[in-house]
């Protein structure tokens, strides 16, 4: 019995030697300041996360279009350079005229708030819808007031120089000529509104010539 105790103890002894166990102080931290557990991997073992980051370019992009719309009336999202304002800012120029309306109302909120880089497309989607429903945009312009319009306007004009640059037309007078042309079945009120927007848009022109 001795003899097979002291064996025992010798094969315990033994084991001990040859086995390496990591020790706690070898295993790495499961939390976020891991390398390995960072929140770049957070973001490709849980997508959702990435939705929920202010700063991705995809936040929120879960969500229906209006409910980013809703939102953004509401006060409680501010459109940025991300792709749910940029999808909020095309709906502007849908075909459906409810969605219109509401897009319009959404529009004018984020062109009076829009700053960075969102500030330097509102124009491109403002521009495109002018010129393809004029006469819509007449209807609404006719209750701006002075520092409204003149908003539109020089967010638009850098738009409209790019198309003069791009010799889609000669100067900003060709396009605002356009504008009255395309505006067919506008009333002598709604051409007057369109008309006033023009001049502001001329002057914004000449200011930015004046400025290069």
């Amino acid at each position: 019995m001795l003899r097979t105790s002291f064996v025992f103890a010798v094969l315990v002894i033994n084991f001990s030697c040859h086995s390496d166990p990591k020790t706690i102080a070898n295993e790495a931290p499961k939390t976020p300041e891991n390398p390995g557990q960072g929140s770049a991997d957070m973001d490709m073992h849980n997508p959702m996360d990435s939705l929920r980051n202010p700063s991705n370019y995809f936040y929120l992009s879960d969500l229906p279009t209006k409910k980013i719309g809703e939102l953004i009336l509401s006060d409680s999202f501010k459109a940025a350079d991300n792709e749910v304002s940029f999808r909020c800012l095309d709906s502007l120029s849908s075909p459906d005229p409810v969605s219109r309306a509401f897009y319009f109302a959404v529009f004018k909120k984020i062109i009076a708030h829009s700053d960075g880089a969102l500030s330097e497309v509102v124009g491109e989607f403002s521009k495109k819808y002018i010129e393809t429903y004029p006469k819509e945009f007449a209807n609404y312009a006719s209750d701006f007031s002075k520092s409204q319009l003149e908003l539109w306007a020089f967010q638009t004009v850098e738009h409209v120089l790019a198309a003069v640059e791009e010799k889609r037309y000669k100067n900003a007078g060709e396009w605002t000529n356009q504008i009255v042309k395309d505006c067919k079945d506008c009333n002598a009120p709604q051409l007057a509104v369109i008309r006033k927007f023009n001049e502001t848009i001329i002057k914004a022109a000449r200011d930015r010539e004046e400025e290069d």
